[in-house]
């Protein structure tokens, strides 16, 4: 043996022990869930349609529409049928609670009565104004107007009187500017002149023309546009002209399919036809009905 090297002493092999039986995992108790939370009430949606449309079901969109003089009839397609007014009246749907849907309205100008179904009833005007109620101020909502073609008075409720126009004028207020607010607008056949007080002057169409301003091509302003009955000529100033309708035929634009922009169309109340170029035709109405999508 080397020196310095000790043999170890042998050491006793370890006895196994028994391991103890297992036990059963403890069976996991769930969490309990939550308490139910209270859903955050979403904001108002916009109105999404055009403001000066005539938008019955606030969806955004022209609902194609009649008054029907004879019963005082309203029947809005798709959305609903009522008796308001009487044949003397004259139909003046508006907004005018500012919720982004048109409220079923008439003026009366025997009496200078104003009646908004469902709201109020009142006096403005006199005989032989014509009603032309729109958003004059901006905010959302619809405010009462007449137009008296023996003075060119403008009158609009609790908020100015202004004498704009003559006796052979056509009363066109329209958003010439934009779409924030109405402007006070005549058309004078005679001469074809369109005049929108503090904005612009422009001759565009002639004697026998029917005014039918709009936004035809989305720029979000009202141009001078007429419906000539003789050809069935449409001429929007600097944006397009064609042929569509028959001398008969009563000029209906609007947002009918929701775009954004008015299209042309016709409501011929010989058949109740409703013809929207390139969009759709329809049968709604009959003869002596008058159109109330714009």
């Amino acid at each position: 043996t080397p020196e310095g090297y000790k043999t170890p002493s042998p050491t006793a092999t370890p006895v196994p022990t028994a391991s103890p039986p297992p036990t059963a995992s403890p069976t996991l108790t769930p969490d309990p869930p939550p308490p139910p939370t209270a859903s955050p009430t979403p904001s108002p949606i916009p109105r999404p349609g055009l403001p000066w449309i005539h938008d019955y079901s606030g969806d955004g969109t022209s609902d194609i529409g009649i008054f029907r003089p004879a019963t005082g009839l309203w029947a809005i397609r798709g959305v609903t049928r009522v008796n308001y007014g009487y044949s003397e009246d004259y139909p003046a749907p508006g907004d005018y609670t500012g919720d982004g849907t048109t409220e079923i309205a008439v003026f009366r100008p025997s009496t200078g009565l104003w009646a908004i179904h469902d709201l109020t009833k009142f006096t403005f005007g006199l005989s032989g104004d014509l009603p032309v109620s729109g958003d004059y101020t901006g905010d959302g909502t619809t405010e009462v107007a007449i137009y008296r073609p023996s003075t060119g008075l403008w009158a609009i409720r609790g908020l100015t009187r202004i004498n704009y126009g003559s006796l052979a004028d056509l009363p066109v207020p329209g958003y010439y500017s934009g779409r924030e607010k109405r402007e006070i607008a005549i058309f004078r056949p005679s001469m074809g002149l369109w005049a929108v007080r503090g904005v612009t002057r422009a001759n565009f169409g002639r004697f026998g023309d029917l005014p039918i301003p709009g936004d035809y091509d989305d720029s979000g302003i009202w141009r001078p546009a007429i419906f000539r009955p003789a050809t069935g000529l449409w001429a929007v100033r600097g944006v397009t002209r064609a042929n569509y309708g028959v001398s008969t035929d009563q000029p209906v634009p609007g947002d009918y399919p929701g775009a954004g922009r008015d299209r042309i169309a016709i409501f011929r109340d010989s058949t109740g036809l409703w013809a929207v170029r390139g969009v759709t035709r329809v049968f709604f109405g009959r003869f002596d009905d008058i159109p109330v999508s714009r």
